[in-house]
């Protein structure tokens, strides 16, 4: 178990640093009854992200790729993953490139809108946020990949999975510390700010790393 997840760990960091989720959560906390609307947002994000992680595992351990014998098509499929996040960072350089009137981007209209969600609004916004996300999904590969490469019981693979999503979570649960004691609002809103300035660079360099990652895991499977 302790080999499964030292090789999944890797692939935290993509849920770690994703910048709208914490975003999303800074938002939520100064609103009226901030702290708990977004206690849901962070229960739902782990909740969501634990659920999706299994799953894969689940569908890798049904097509044949659990255990030590690793199946010559999973590296092809982590080549593959690494290449369309490669094309994914060129476009998103390309675009960045293109850009010149140097003006601050804006939030999108969902992050304007958390502090009046209702809670169900909440949740739907956190499941979304981890499926429609690809560097979400592509931290959530990465790690179900690394996992099916241990033949571990159902039980095992369920307790390295929550440990992967509590760590993968500790961004969003970063503002909660972030507004305690004095001057938190003005913490929270520095904060709030500089992620949505420099999402698209986070973002880029998150997409290229796991590029990395995933062409590095499928050479390995392929050669090796």
């Amino acid at each position: 178990m302790g080999k499964a997840f030292a090789d999944m760990l890797p692939y935290t960091m993509g849920l770690i640093v994703s910048p709208f989720p914490v975003v999303a959560v800074i938002a939520l906390l100064v609103s009226a009854n901030g702290r708990a609307k977004a206690l849901l947002f962070a229960l739902t994000w782990l909740v969501m992200s634990w659920v999706v992680l299994i799953a894969l595992i689940a569908l890798l351990g049904a097509l044949g790729a659990g255990g030590h014998a690793r199946p010559a098509w999973l590296g092809w499929l982590a080549l593959v993953i690494g290449v369309l996040l490669l094309a994914a960072a060129a476009v998103g350089i390309r675009r960045a490139v293109r850009r010149t009137d140097g003006a601050a981007p804006e939030p999108p209209r969902w992050i304007a809108a958390m502090d009046t969600m209702t809670p169900p609004k909440i949740v739907a916004v956190a499941a979304l946020l981890i499926v429609a996300n690809p560097v979400n999904l592509a931290s959530l590969a990465g790690g179900a990949i690394a996992a099916s490469g241990e033949p571990l019981p159902a039980g095992q693979q369920a307790v390295v999975a929550a440990v992967f999503v509590v760590i993968g979570s500790l961004g969003v649960l970063t503002p909660y510390a972030t507004a305690l004691g004095e001057g938190g609002q003005g913490r929270l809103a520095w904060m709030r700010g500089w992620l949505i300035r420099h999402n698209g660079a986070l973002t880029l360099l998150l997409i290229l790393v796991f590029a990395l990652l995933f062409l590095a895991k499928g050479l390995r499977g392929l050669l090796g």
